[in-house]
């Protein structure tokens, strides 16, 4: 059992980030309560190194034992279907933390997370693509009319105004053709939007 005031300090330590720790944190360190936020935090074996690189300072040697004992407990909250999903729905990669006993179903769960990441990318692509033609298309209506203005002032020659006739030409053009490209992205949007919330329905958790 871990008593409440250790497993507090052991929080104080994770949410620091924390590999280094001060000389106090480290003399008055529950190896165990350590171990176990560790575990539920799904940090790899290779963080009870970093912990005794900064304890070595301060001549204190991390209780290695009693460390792998909290890590354990603390891996059986971390490796769960659900966490495995909560990770792979963020976009995050497995570290392969997780025993052998526990794995399967967590990468059960991180895969199905991981489809419903895979298909929210690829429909905010399609979205920001189509963002992108639109704003360009604004910029190109903003320039004609910047050349439609000066192609009719007095000051502009004829060799500008041929330039400008030519440059409004190609800039709508250009309008038009993203025009068919927003079109043609729209299309795929509604596909991609169809395909996340089928992913969605077919997940495990929301």
């Amino acid at each position: 059992m871990i008593k409440p005031a250790t497993l507090a300090i052991a929080t104080v330590l994770l949410a620091s980030g924390c590999a280094t720790m001060s000389e106090e944190e480290c003399m008055v360190a529950d190896w165990h309560a350590i171990g176990y936020e560790d575990g539920a935090a799904g940090l790899q074996l290779g963080q009870l190194s970093k912990r005794r690189e900064a304890c070595a300072d301060y001549g204190v040697r991390p209780d290695a034992a009693a460390y792998r004992a909290g890590r354990e407990e603390g891996l059986a909250l971390y490796c769960t279907e659900h966490r495995g999903f909560r990770l792979g729905r963020a976009g995050g990669s497995y570290n392969g933390a997780c025993p052998a006993d526990l794995e399967g179903l967590f990468l059960h769960g991180y895969q199905a997370g991981r489809e419903v990441y895979l298909a929210w990318s690829a429909m905010n692509q399609v979205s920001g693509a189509i963002n992108d033609r639109v704003s360009e298309r604004e910029h190109i209506l903003d320039d004609i009319t910047d050349m439609s203005a000066r192609l009719i002032s007095d000051e502009a020659t004829k060799e500008e105004r041929i330039t400008l006739l030519a440059d409004i030409a190609r800039l709508k053009g250009r309008h038009t053709e993203l025009g068919v490209e927003i079109d043609d992205l729209e299309h795929e949007l509604a596909m991609r939007e169809a395909e996340y919330q089928d992913v969605q329905t077919r997940a495990p958790y929301q």
